[in-house]
């Protein structure tokens, strides 16, 4: 029992290293990548930083072994975990504010998980829903960047006008020229920034199947149901990458990007996660999940958007979401 445990627990250490460490050498890569095309810190954030192929290798990788109730359980517990966990952490290390540019891209994000959560309280996702919510997903983020670039065309008028304004053509020159400097920098380290991303990939494709083994050692070595397990352990495992984002995030007074991540994250794994994870094999629903989980991540989705419609968070607030965060972790474990 013991020996069965240890092993257990090995495994979810050892493949949620390989996932971090992954996605950390591909977000790093693609971040940079997307870079040279000029988009903004806000879209990145979204796009990138709200990337989560690692929970989406282990949920289809769970789903493919018929662990259903495991993969749903990561989905919906790392949204959990990044909306109350992550900027409730972010939030007591400093208070933040946000910009009002965010709160179309909230809504966008709101709007694309709607479709997927009505999906999941029929009680099954066939894999026909599966691939319909990966193509929502393409049509999401075709949104998202035209939304994007219509806001830094906005932007790059106002700065031109001022600039014009100011009579500042000479510094404007200079700054144009280091930027071309920079973009060749750029441009001969882009084999490197590729080879990293694909290493990352590796890693990630490599942990997802020992995380999953892992998950499903543990809930047979103690008892666990394992929507328990996906709602709990799994998605902190897969969740941590947030975490670790808030309190860069927190430090470097970069809301925008976390509040990015986690919106990103939201309609990523409710879109793409839960579609793949459906396409490789029908999803029933746990009505475990749908008592318990689904209306605490619902209410966190809301929470999340009274914050940004406030602009601000401040201490109190995140204590309050940490707290909700780890009753809702007693109640998950309590039942077992």
């Amino acid at each position: 029992m013991l020996l069965a445990l240890l092993a257990a627990l090995a495994l979810l250490v050892g493949g949620t290293g390989l996932l971090l460490k992954g996605a950390d050498w591909f977000t790093d890569g693609a971040t940079d990548l997307a870079r040279a095309l000029g988009v903004s810190a806000l879209f990145i954030g979204i796009v990138l930083a709200g990337l989560e192929p690692e929970e989406m290798l282990t949920a289809a990788i769970a789903s493919a072994r018929g662990a259903g109730d495991l993969a749903l359980g990561d989905i919906v517990g790392t949204n959990i975990t990044i909306v109350l966990a992550a900027l409730g952490l972010a939030a007591i290390i400093l208070p933040f504010t946000i910009d009002r540019g965010v709160r179309v891209q909230a809504m966008i994000a709101t709007l694309a998980s709607v479709p997927p959560i009505l999906l999941l309280y029929t009680g099954v996702i066939s894999r026909l829903e599966g691939a319909l919510l990966l193509l929502l997903f393409a049509v999401y983020s075709v949104v998202l960047l035209r939304v994007d670039r219509q806001a830094l065309a906005r932007q790059a008028a106002a700065e031109q006008l001022e600039r014009e304004e100011l009579e500042e053509i000479k510094e404007h020159d200079a700054l144009a020229e280091r930027d071309q400097v920079e973009g060749m920098v750029e441009g001969e380290g882009r084999g490197a920034l590729v080879a990293r991303t694909l290493v990352g990939l590796v890693a990630m494709a490599v942990g997802g199947p020992i995380l999953v083994e892992g998950a499903l050692r543990l809930t047979a070595a103690l008892g666990l149901r394992q929507a328990s397990v996906g709602l709990t352990i799994v998605a902190l495992g897969t969740g941590a990458e947030m975490l670790a984002l808030a309190v860069v995030a927190a430090r470097r007074k970069q809301a925008d990007i976390l509040v990015g991540g986690i919106l990103g994250s939201l309609a990523y794994n409710l879109l793409v996660t839960l579609g793949l994870a459906a396409v490789v094999r029908p999803i029933p629903v746990d009505p475990g999940i749908l008592q318990v989980a689904m209306p605490v991540m619902i209410v966190a989705h809301l929470l999340l958007l009274v914050v940004i419609w406030r602009g601000r968070m401040g201490r109190l607030l995140g204590a309050l979401f940490l707290a909700g965060y780890v009753a809702y972790l007693v109640v998950v474990l309590w039942r077992g």
